[in-house]
């Protein structure tokens, strides 16, 4: 409490320069800091590409590279054959156990679930996969290879 010049009853009003003072450092602290602190997201972004420069053709591309795409009927293309995850993922494994720096490239037709997609990234990552390349282009797949119509995924048990 403060007394008044001049007066003996004590003034009841709450002093606030101090606790705006005190924000106010506060404030500059963080302000100086946030931009200083950490972040947790590490990423390598593609480089420039020149206008000029030629696209390879989904059929041109080399045979030591892998697509894995995830097709909205619950299965899996690698490279151009469709199978189930779980073969796929007995087909990648040999092929990336020991190769660090081997990049697999992965794509997703329209429709997928967002879940499956995952769930084939984490099987991929699971197989031996370290380096994951995204394809930005979209898949050029057929209905199905068979020539049948696909079916729906399969829905999560809930």
């Amino acid at each position: 409490m403060s007394m008044a010049l001049g007066s003996k009853t004590p003034m009841t009003d709450i002093n606030v320069t101090p606790l705006i003072d005190v924000v106010l450092v506060m404030l500059i602290i963080f302000m100086v800091l946030t931009p200083l602190a950490e972040k947790q997201m590490y990423m390598r972004v593609p480089e420039f590409e020149p206008p000029d420069t030629q696209i390879v053709p989904p059929d041109a591309v080399p045979p030591d590279q892998i697509v894995l795409t995830a097709l909205k009927n619950g299965r899996v293309l690698l490279n151009k054959t469709e199978m189930s995850v779980p073969d796929a993922m007995a087909k990648l494994r040999p092929v990336y156990e020991g190769h660090l720096s081997k990049v697999l490239f992965f794509n997703a037709q329209d429709g997928t679930r967002y879940e499956f997609a995952v769930t084939v990234l984490d099987e991929a990552h699971k197989a031996g996969v370290n380096t994951i390349g995204m394809m930005t282009d979209p898949p050029m797949i057929v209905e199905s290879v068979e020539g049948t119509p696909a079916e729906a995924p399969p829905t999560p048990p809930q």
